[in-house]
């Protein structure tokens, strides 16, 4: 499938499901790039992907990991999935949703996550699917960085500092629209007592 092709399904998953799909547009390398920035070639790393989309992240993430590295990319779109796995056929991309991440991570025998990169619409998710997130990120690394893509910069910048002690953020101006990541490191140990999930609620 052409670049143009794989917009097109993009352009109407988004117009089809709105705040289900994080942007308007598939990330550019410079997104991407952004993303990646604690991706290391110069050692093994378990890497979780959240949210695969047409694969752009994907598809650097492999070019830039050591070979030994395990690498786990979820996508809960069937359409979405098959475009990812074509263009990234190399790739462990489950066709599934991010509340099975502790049972997807089970079955690979992965005990603890180095990076995660999170593509999902956080804001707009329900809080359950949020919940399981980020006690899986909590019980899986304490020090690391989970990393956020975002398409409205610094718009959520409370939101993550509610949830994890540090938060910088990253402008991408290139990106069309201008975008930006968060990294995001050392989650609150009495978040889920003390603080309201983000999400919606259901």
């Amino acid at each position: 499938m052409t670049r143009i092709a794989e917009r097109t399904v993009w352009v109407r998953k988004f117009l089809r499901h709105g705040t289900k799909i994080a942007s308007l547009t598939p990330s550019s390398r410079w997104l991407c790039g952004a993303m990646c920035r604690d991706v290391d070639p110069t050692r093994p790393q378990a890497i979780v992907e959240l949210g695969t989309g047409t694969g752009p992240l994907t598809q650097m993430v492999l070019e830039r990991m050591h070979p030994e590295s395990t690498f786990l990319s979820i996508e809960v779109d069937p359409d979405l999935h098959a475009i990812a796995s074509a263009r990234c056929p190399k790739a462990d991309i489950a066709n599934a949703s991010v509340e099975n991440l502790p049972d997807l991570l089970a079955e690979r025998d992965i005990e603890h996550i180095d990076v995660c990169l999170s593509c999902l619409p956080i804001p707009s998710l329900p809080q359950k699917v949020n919940k399981v997130v980020f006690e899986t990120w909590k019980r899986m690394n304490t020090t690391g960085t989970f990393t956020q893509i975002t398409q409205v910069p610094w718009w959520y910048q409370t939101l993550y500092r509610r949830v994890f002690r540090e938060v910088k953020f990253e402008l991408v101006m290139m990106n069309p629209p201008p975008g930006g990541v968060y990294h995001c490191s050392h989650i609150y140990e009495d978040f889920f007592e003390t603080h309201r999930l983000p999400g919606k609620q259901l």
